[in-house]
């Protein structure tokens, strides 16, 4: 596969409904850091609850944010429109339509014009797009039949060639893994997940999208996605997608390449011999394991590459750079840089977060700050790089609200990274930190900080496991591959299937 790999998020929201900020700032904050987008409106649901006394709140600012959107909606069109740039980003129509009975679900468009369309069921919707090429994606799909997950007995991948594996809601992969979902519409529950849906038969693609409301997509940590495509347009996209060329990640870019014979990740290939299985990553920190997954049971884990005494010389490794903490009622601009004094700066991944808001509050509480932008990296070559921010402090021990960069250098162990923070100046060599993390307190204890991580090599972020498996177990066998760093972020590589 020549494809190059373009990162986007379809599943963002902002104020054009329910949500916060205005939907030109959203794209400009996604144009910052990803390649394509989706900032779908919030536009119907046929079975809203209407016991007042326990939903009044919900069922008041889902209609008032239908009708906003059904009023703006020829403006929403045309913004989507002007913010798709071929070859620079790439922009999609959307709007979520919502269902107790069949799942909450985003409906996409691939023209640049499409209208809202009401219906009561997925089939109604299905008939009344025939002849429209367009793609309806399940969600937060874990909660299950009933309350707002999927239901799969409706499913068609016809109409969803992929569903979303991870979102701000949690992870939906299978009952008993990583993230559970902890948000007041309720529990993880097995006949929800991806498991149940793919041993019933099911055949589909990964998605991450954050379902972020704070007007930020591709808010780190919630769910970004992957897609190879032969270009950064919207048809190369869009057929990625129904091809399901496309992996889902919690928020680090793991490179992830996943074969079986000559099917590569999304396909459907026979095999009545030995099948022989190519899986190739690359992380953005040390790696913990690599799974591959044959219908529901592991078949292969292998753990990430042990620490090994790096050989003289030069140093290819990775350096996460956050920065928050402090106080967190108190909003801090960051202006910072970074300076490599020998070596090359080869790449920057930002792992950018907005506000941290999945719905809105009864009280109005608001964390957005304002129609500027939040974070941006304003100069970088193959020596520094230059950034601003605007942080506060994390809301809960465990719902961070810190941002990074993650450098990779190719550089000697003598290097060193030489920091300007607010005015501040702090000095770390690279043979220093490949021993251990460095913090730095801006304003001394209990205020904002810095932490540039362990220095990881890159040993121990790159594998490739290849492997045979000559046993079907089924007419028709489906592998997938899911993988976690030791920072717990993780990826799920779409399935192959294999038909004996």
């Amino acid at each position: 596969m020549d494809d190059s790999l373009y990162w986007g998020d379809l599943h963002a929201h902002c104020g054009i409904s329910y949500g916060y900020g205005s939907l030109e700032r959203a794209f400009r904050l996604a144009d910052e850091h990803l390649d394509f987008c989706s900032v779908v409106g919030h536009a119907t649901w046929h079975d809203m609850p209407a016991d007042r006394e326990r939903h009044g709140f919900i069922i008041d600012y889902h209609r008032e944010g239908f009708d906003r959107l059904s009023r703006d909606w020829p403006q929403v069109q045309e913004t989507v429109r002007q913010h798709n740039r071929p070859g620079r980003f790439v922009s999609f129509l959307g709007y979520e339509w919502h269902s107790c009975a069949f799942g909450d679900h985003n409906v996409y468009y691939l023209d640049d014009g499409g209208e809202i369309v009401e219906r009561n069921s997925l089939q109604e919707l299905d008939e009344a797009f025939e002849g429209q090429d367009v793609m309806i994606h399940p969600h937060h799909i874990g909660y299950g039949a009933g309350f707002r997950g999927i239901n799969w007995s409706h499913f068609d991948s016809r109409r969803s060639p992929v569903v979303e594996i991870f979102s701000g809601h949690g992870g939906s992969e299978r009952d008993g893994g990583p993230y559970p979902m902890y948000h007041t519409m309720g529990p993880r529950q097995y006949r929800g997940t991806v498991a149940h849906g793919l041993a019933l038969g099911h055949r589909f693609g990964f998605l991450g999208g954050t379902d972020h409301h704070g007007g930020y997509p591709g808010h780190y940590g919630e769910g970004i996605t992957g897609v190879y495509a032969s270009e950064l347009t919207r048809q190369a996209i869009w057929d990625a997608i129904r091809a399901r060329r496309c992996y889902a990640v919690t928020g680090d870019r793991m490179g992830l390449r996943f074969s079986i014979n000559d099917a590569a990740m999304g396909e459907e290939t026979t095999g009545t011999g030995r099948r022989e299985i190519r899986v190739s990553v690359s992380g953005a920190d040390a790696l913990d394991r690599i799974e591959v997954i044959k219908n529901n049971r592991p078949l292969k884990r292998v753990f990430g590459p042990a620490p090994v005494a790096e050989p003289h010389g030069p140093v290819r490794a990775k350096v996460r750079l956050e920065w928050g903490w402090g106080d967190k009622e108190e909003w801090v601009r960051w202006d910072a840089s970074v300076c490599l004094s020998d070596g090359r700066l080869l790449s920057v991944e930002p792992c950018f977060t907005g506000d941290p808001v999945l719905a809105p509050s009864a009280d109005g509480a608001i964390l957005a700050t304002g129609d500027e932008p939040v974070h941006g990296i304003v100069a970088r070559d193959d020596r520094q790089v230059a950034w601003f921010s605007h942080t506060r402090g994390n809301a809960h021990p465990y719902l961070r609200g810190t941002n990074a960069l993650v450098l990779e250098l190719d550089a000697p162990r003598s290097a060193v990274l030489e920091f300007n923070i607010n005015g501040a100046a702090c000095r770390y060599r690279l043979e220093d930190l490949m021993t251990g993390s460095r913090s730095e307190f801006i304003r001394g204890w209990r205020s904002e900080a810095m932490l540039v991580h362990r220095a990881v090599p890159d040993s121990r972020l790159r594998a490739t496991l290849t492997f045979e498996d000559a046993a079907p177990e089924r007419e028709t066998d489906f592998y997938y591959v899911r993988v976690a760093q030791e920072n717990n972020q993780w990826a799920w590589a779409s399935p192959i299937w294999v038909s004996s």
